[in-house]
């Protein structure tokens, strides 16, 4: 009887050891290394990080990329502020193509815009949030980018990403392009 009282007592002990070593980290930790994945990042390319919108649309200085980071946590760069007289407004259909990487060291190539690897654009209606075809980060930088054809550099934290993205915590960077339809 000592002996099965032994067995029982080692077993539950075994059983709390290992489970208090568990290799899982918690929310806190995954957002904590996705913080250190954008920083390093940020430092690597030689990005200028401003807390204000650039009101001069200058985007380069001193041959450093500027990128604005808004409230929500994005890091918009406009590359190219688009042509014609088409300005975005609420309700238009967004047709963006993008390509995708990943942060970290080397920089991984996830989707590319041409047609061969994504035949179908990304197509969002501007200002509908129950729209999951785009995610918040592409409404945000559509409403910077505001012009037909314009194009964006834009750094997209788990949290205004992708859903995937948002349950994986996996920040994201994107060469984004729209085309507004009225």
């Amino acid at each position: 009887m000592k002996r099965i009282s032994y067995l029982f007592f080692l077993i539950f002990l075994t059983s709390i050891i290992a489970s208090s070593c568990s290799s899982t980290k918690t929310y806190a930790q995954l957002l904590a290394d996705e913080k250190s994945l954008i920083d390093g990042f940020i430092k690597r390319n030689n990005i200028q990080v401003v807390s204000s919108y650039p009101t001069d649309s200058i985007w380069i200085k001193n041959g450093r990329d500027i990128y604005y980071l808004s409230p929500s946590g994005l890091y918009f760069h406009l590359v190219d502020k688009g042509s014609g007289i088409d300005s975005l407004e609420l309700k238009n259909t967004v047709v963006s193509r993008y390509r995708q990487y990943t942060l970290g060291t080397p920089s991984d190539t996830i989707n590319n815009w041409t047609t061969v690897d994504s035949p179908y654009p990304t197509v969002f209606v501007y200002g509908d949030l129950s729209d999951t075809r785009g995610c918040s980060a592409f409404q945000e930088a559509a409403s910077y980018m505001k012009k037909n054809y314009s194009e964006s550099k834009i750094i997209v934290p788990s949290k205004i990403g992708f859903n995937a993205d948002m349950l994986s915590v996996t920040p994201l960077r994107f060469d984004f392009k729209i085309q507004i339809r009225k």
